[in-house]
C-alpha cells in the first residue's frame, strides 16, 4: 500500500509543469544583470496604490524601452515594481514561460481585485494550455517579493506562493492560486479557485483573439 502511495506522488511530480519566478524590486536590481535577460515584470508608478500599473514580459531593457518610446501607455514617474529575471534572449524556453507566468498574474490580479490599470491585451492564454498538456498541471512559484504589494511597503514573502492551472475543458483551463482578495478584511481561505478561463489570443500561428487549437 505505502509502496503504491509513493509510486502516485512521484506520477504527480512527473506530471507537473514548474515555473520558478523571484521576483526582485527595482532597486536592488543592477543594469548589467537586465542586458539580454528575458522575464516577467509589474510596474508600480506613481499613481498606483492598491492596484499594480502593468505586467509584462519579455526582454526586459527593450520592454521598458518600449513603453517610454513607442507605447501609448501612460506611465506617472517615479516608476518602481519588481523583475523576475527566467533566462537569456537565447533560450526561447524563457520567452514561452514568461508568457505564461504574465497571463496567470493578470488571471490572479482579476480575481483577487488587483487589475493593472494600464494593460490592454489580456496575455497568452494559449500557452498556459500547451503548457498544461504537455504536463498535466502548471505550476508557478513566486518567491521574492510580493509583485501584488506595493514597492512603497516594501514586503518579501516568508514562504513562497503558487498558481496552479489545469485544462478542464479542451478550450479552457481552470486556476487556483493562494492571494486573497483585496477588499477583504476577514480572513479567508487561503487557496482561491477561479472560474474556467477561455483559450484565446494564441501568438503561435493564431491571429489575437482566436480559439485556441
Amino acid at each position: 500500500m505505502l509502496a503504491r502511495a509513493v509510486n502516485i506522488l512521484i506520477l504527480i511530480k512527473k506530471n507537473m509543469y514548474t515555473i520558478r519566478v523571484d521576483f526582485i524590486r527595482f532597486h536592488d536590481l543592477h543594469i548589467g544583470d537586465l542586458f539580454g535577460r528575458v522575464g516577467v515584470y509589474v510596474i508600480w508608478d506613481a499613481r498606483a496604490k492598491a492596484r499594480p500599473t502593468y505586467i509584462g514580459e519579455g526582454n526586459i531593457l527593450k520592454r521598458f524601452a518600449d513603453h517610454s518610446n513607442r507605447d501609448k501607455r501612460k506611465f506617472a514617474r517615479p516608476l518602481d515594481g519588481y523583475v523576475a529575471l527566467l533566462g537569456d534572449k537565447q533560450e526561447k524556453y524563457a520567452k514561452f514561460e514568461g508568457k505564461a507566468v504574465e497571463r496567470l498574474l493578470l488571471d490572479v490580479a482579476k480575481d483577487t481585485d488587483r487589475e493593472p490599470t494600464v494593460n490592454i491585451n489580456p496575455g497568452a492564454a494559449s500557452v498556459v494550455g500547451l503548457l498544461c498538456e504537455i504536463e498535466s498541471t502548471l505550476r508557478v512559484v513566486v518567491q521574492g517579493c510580493d509583485p501584488f504589494f506595493h514597492p512603497g511597503h516594501f514586503h518579501r514573502l516568508e514562504k513562497s506562493k503558487e498558481i496552479k492551472a489545469r485544462l478542464c475543458q479542451p478550450r479552457e483551463y481552470e486556476m487556483t492560486h493562494e492571494w486573497r482578495l483585496r477588499r477583504l478584511r476577514a480572513p479567508i481561505l487561503s487557496k482561491l479557485k477561479a472560474p474556467p478561463r477561455q483559450l484565446t489570443g494564441s501568438p503561435i500561428g493564431s491571429a489575437p483573439g482566436e480559439p485556441y487549437r
